[in-house]
């Protein structure tokens, strides 16, 4: 069974940069990285919706009064399972996401942090816009703190109004 890996790695730096001190973690031994089961029905019902609530972001995360915020991307790796990696956007337009990479892939050696990448939107598997300890998105990070709260920022996690 294919497993996802998510990079808490950036999303903790994120955290401490703003003044919280969790440490990142992680079950598979690499610092910041958690492994999920490809099947994970939380994890998978997250990604559907940031997908689903990815309007908000793209509306507001250049506009919104905030103290930052990320797009994850999920890239294939050498083995054939699938990174989920936390990006700085720099540009969205039409079906197309850029960002620059927050930190160095585990299984994908020919990105490194810094390097720009640019994906469809369907590559997009979560978004936050963080202000203070409010997190609107963040719908993997979420799941990843019940399942390992010791990786991930003590977040109090906001859905983006209804339209």
């Amino acid at each position: 069974m294919p497993k996802m890996i998510f990079l808490v790695t950036t999303l903790v730096a994120f955290a401490v940069s703003m003044g919280c001190s969790e440490s990142p973690n992680s079950s598979s031994g690499g610092i910041g990285v958690i492994d999920v089961a490809g099947d994970d029905a939380d994890m998978n019902a997250a990604i559907a919706k940031a997908q689903e609530t990815f309007d908000f972001f793209e509306a507001n995360w250049e506009t919104m009064d905030s103290d930052g915020y990320s797009v994850k991307f999920a890239l294939p790796t050498a083995d054939g399972q699938f990174e989920h990696i936390w990006f700085s956007p720099t540009k969205i337009a039409g079906n197309q996401v850029t960002g620059e990479c927050a930190n160095d892939p585990r299984g994908i050696p020919e990105l490194k942090l810094g390097d720009v990448k640019t994906v469809d939107r369907s590559a997009v598997t979560d978004w936050m816009i963080v202000q203070g300890n409010k997190c609107y998105g963040g719908y993997t990070i979420r799941v990843l703190s019940k399942q390992s709260p010791e990786a991930v920022p003590n977040f109090t996690f906001v859905d983006p109004p209804e339209s």
